[in-house]
């Protein structure tokens, strides 16, 4: 079998598999999860079910590093939830046990060797806590406090003040975005992940830096436009679209014409969208690693189109940032951290230099 092949039948018996494990999980540790109860459970299977589409998407990619790097972000959320620290290496070997037993070995071996990888990396890494991504010495770090701190006491017009407050004191809209929008949700998550904030602060936060956003459309908007036009997308399935309309945002003050199509985009509507508004420039937004095959079809297909010979397409989101190299393997043109570089980094590519 392919690792493709292998892959769909792993999807197939995700429940079967996460149901088994969650099984075994707690019939070896019931002093840590019989406490729950049968909600516990529930939530539990719901979890492992969770985790299963990361190995599988490793394993279709022939690279361990997403599924290692997933369960290191799961070994901090443990750490979080106040969970022992032996919680996630039986979670892994249950795992790896039930597909061995409920599997052909062709396939369980292969997933073994995935969860191996992760279970020596769980093994021998000494996590420091996350530092804050507001640092003192970050630029303008004090009005980024002061508007995050805001909106986590539910202060939405009092955030947009300060935020407007700034721009008439000379920040730029840019260093807005970047060192207050930006830092600022990464910290939510940073908070979030360490249980310092609910999903509904974080959900909320997230929903009123959009809405003080459009408040700046007035002025990213009065850009002399340079005669070239981005079209920007959040893949199928990928529900994380903030960053990617910061990208957008940033087209836009450097002349750019823009066509954002926000989270969760099917194919046909990208291949569309490129086609009528004849793109330069496709930026296609990936947060969680699972969605990788979807963005690799996605850029064979817009590859296989008409319009392929002259557009250039550029990813990001937190895959690229945890493996620096995952453009290349899915089949883009660049990559990018920020909004700022990604404009960089475009323009490179639409002037031949890239």
């Amino acid at each position: 079998m392919t690792n493709e092949e292998i892959s769909r039948y792993v999807e197939e018996k995700t429940m079967i598999l996460a149901e088994a494990a969650v099984e075994r999980q707690y019939s070896l540790q019931p002093e840590i999860w019989n406490r729950y109860g049968e909600r516990g459970r529930e939530l539990s299977v719901r979890d492992m079910a969770y985790h299963i589409p990361y190995l599988t998407e490793a394993v279709r990619a022939s690279d361990p590093s997403p599924f290692v790097n997933y369960v290191l972000w799961v070994k901090e959320l443990f750490k979080g939830l106040n969970f022992p620290d032996e919680a996630l290496p039986v979670m892994l070997e249950c795992m790896r046990d039930v597909m061995k037993e409920t599997l052909p070995e062709e396939v369980s071996a292969i997933t073994a060797e995935y969860i191996v990888a992760a279970l020596r990396k769980v093994g021998a890494e000494n996590f420091l806590p996350l530092l804050s991504f507001i640092p003192d010495e970050a630029p303008h770090a004090e009005v980024a406090k002061t508007y995050l701190n805001l909106l986590l006491q539910g202060k939405r017009p009092e955030a947009a003040e300060c935020i407007m407050n700034a721009v008439e004191q000379g920040i730029s809209i840019k260093d807005i975005y970047l060192y207050v929008f930006q830092a600022s949700q990464y910290e939510i998550g940073r908070l979030w992940h360490g249980k310092k904030v609910s999903v509904a602060q974080e959900h909320y936060c997230s929903a009123a830096t959009e809405r003080i956003m459009s408040q700046l459309y007035a002025r990213i908007f009065s850009t002399e436009r340079r005669g070239r036009t981005y079209v920007g997308a959040c893949v199928g399935g990928e529900l994380h679209q903030i960053g990617s309309r910061m990208v957008a945002d940033f087209f836009e003050m450097d002349g750019w014409d823009t066509y954002y199509m926000g989270a969760n985009t099917p194919t046909p509507s990208i291949l569309q969208a490129i086609s009528e508004h004849n793109a330069d420039i496709l930026g296609i937004s990936l947060s969680m690693s699972f969605h990788r095959s979807t963005l690799e079809n996605l850029i064979q297909s817009v590859r296989e189109s008409e319009h392929a010979k002259k557009l250039k397409i550029i990813v990001g989101g937190y895959s690229f940032i945890e493996d620096p190299n995952l453009w290349k393997a899915v089949g883009a043109d660049g990559s990018a951290d920020n909004a700022e570089q990604a404009v960089i980094l475009a323009n490179r590519l639409a002037d031949g230099k890239e």
